[in-house]
């Protein structure tokens, strides 16, 4: 009596399954070498299936959740990215820098930029950390404030490039000032109208235990750009009509 067993492989679900059936007559020779033969060759060709199923399930993947990611993290196309400020360099070599990795040692015309590119990208924490607590606009409520800086965010607005016009350095030590003169560009999303105002932004520090010595946005003196019809009193309006300025919070 002898038994023989056949393997059907489910190549779908990755398993196998077998079952026998008991013949109770023993096999001529022609017979048992056509039976061996037929179970090698069905052996064979089931991991042949098996391997061509596990190519098939490999190209049927979709993309890498790193592959998914990759444009929101800084990687793609967003590193090369010109930056808002107009400095002709990806946002990622400029502005993203101070934005991430700190601005203790930037220049006042660097802060400005780094402001004027943190509104065009939302970088909230930057506005509100390189502003003096001096400033009027200060709040001692931090998350209050950086709500209400989103809500006015200039998301009506396209920022197209942060002209620096002139930066100043005036005292020495701790009374030392900075400032810089710019024309802040953008460009209204609907109409495409392109409008620009001018300010002049005074910088101070606030000791090394705030933000490690950095120069702070303390205040500024806006006024019409050149060649630009500004609004009454030569003040920029935000995308609510109020009064608003890059330098301002």
């Amino acid at each position: 009596m002898m038994r023989i067993t056949f393997i059907f492989l489910s190549v779908i679900a990755g398993t196998h399954r077998s079952f026998s059936f008991v013949l109770n007559q023993p096999l001529s020779a022609s017979s048992q070498s056509f039976v061996d033969h037929r179970q090698k060759s069905n052996l064979s060709n089931q991991c042949n299936l098996l391997l061509h199923a596990k190519k098939s399930s490999k190209q049927k993947k979709g993309p890498s959740k790193k592959n998914k990611n990759a444009s929101t993290a800084g990687f793609g196309g967003a590193a090369v990215a010109p930056c808002p400020c107009g400095s002709g360099l990806a946002y990622m070599k400029c502005c993203r820098i101070l934005h991430k990795d700190g601005f203790a040692d930037a220049t006042a015309e660097q802060i400005v930029r780094a402001r004027y590119s943190a509104y065009a990208k939302r970088e909230v924490d930057f506005i509100v950390a390189s502003t003096h607590p001096l400033n009027k606009a200060f709040v001692a409520d931090i998350e209050h404030w950086k709500e209400t800086i989103r809500m006015n965010c200039y998301d009506n607005f396209e920022l197209t490039s942060c002209e620096i016009l002139d930066e100043v350095y005036e005292g020495e030590g701790d009374e030392q000032i900075a400032k810089v003169e710019f024309v802040a560009k953008m460009t209204q999303v609907d109409s495409r109208e392109k409008t620009a105002f001018m300010e002049t932004s005074t910088f101070e520090r606030a000791g090394k235990h705030i933000a490690g010595g950095a120069w702070l946005y303390k205040e500024g003196v806006i006024e019409t750009a050149p060649g630009m019809p500004g609004p009454e009193g030569d003040e920029e309006l935000d995308k609510d009509g109020e009064v608003s300025a890059v330098g301002s919070n």
